[in-house]
């Protein structure tokens, strides 16, 4: 069976708990969570040496880090991946677009007023960045006002990337309903096979830690 490790916080982690779901792999995950400084934790390292998560090992021994990469892999034979070569590389522009411009933003602002040890200290940074993630979510909003999916006519791992941060958005700040086209398109999302919630768990079974490296 498959190993995720990783903490239910993480939207990265989400990304890869949804496709897995999708496609049908049973796994089991280990939560490895970064406020509690575990993606540093020498033992974590040995495992995925670039000290985060997601991580996916595989029984054979093989480990699949980065979570685009998890998506790609796993998106392989199915609908989630496209067949024809230009589509693939509208799906990579947008998971492209998800790591430099829409999850530095989202992503970063989400964590410093929710789970960084003081918030307060935090708030212009907060701030600073609030422009550049509404653009990100302005760029979403132009291109699903007038399409159900970003890519491909149907539902794809570019769909899945962009997905939970752009969920939470509402919870850093952003009314949703100010984009109505985002908010369709997280229903549709939302409606596929084997959706699982944003911070719910799809593992069939869920190790601490310490179960998993100190037993």
């Amino acid at each position: 069976m498959l190993t995720l490790f990783g903490n239910l916080d993480s939207g990265n982690v989400h990304k890869v708990q949804t496709v897995l779901c999708r496609v049908g792999e049973s796994y089991r995950r280990v939560d490895v969570a970064q406020t509690r400084g575990e993606p540093r934790n020498r033992n974590y390292l040995a495992v995925n040496p670039m000290g985060k998560v997601p991580a996916v090992l595989r029984d054979d021994g093989l480990v699949i880090t980065e979570s685009g990469a998890i998506l790609y892999y796993f998106a392989q034979g199915t609908a989630l991946w496209p067949e024809d070569l230009d589509e693939r590389t509208e799906v990579l522009r947008w998971m492209f677009f998800e790591q430099y411009s829409h999850e530095p933003t989202l992503a970063v602002m989400r964590y410093l007023r929710h789970f960084a040890d003081d918030p307060q200290r935090h708030t212009d940074t907060v701030a600073a960045l609030e422009p550049a993630a509404r653009h990100a979510l302005e760029v979403m909003e132009s291109r699903l006002a007038g399409s159900d999916w970003l890519v491909a006519g149907r539902c794809t791992i570019a769909d899945y990337a962009l997905y939970p941060y752009t969920r939470s958005a509402d919870s850093i700040g952003f009314d949703i309903a100010q984009f109505p086209g985002i908010e369709s398109w997280l229903a549709r999302v939302e409606s596929q096979p084997g959706f699982i919630p944003f911070g719910s768990d799809g593992a069939v079974e869920t190790l601490t830690f310490s179960d998993y490296f100190e037993s």
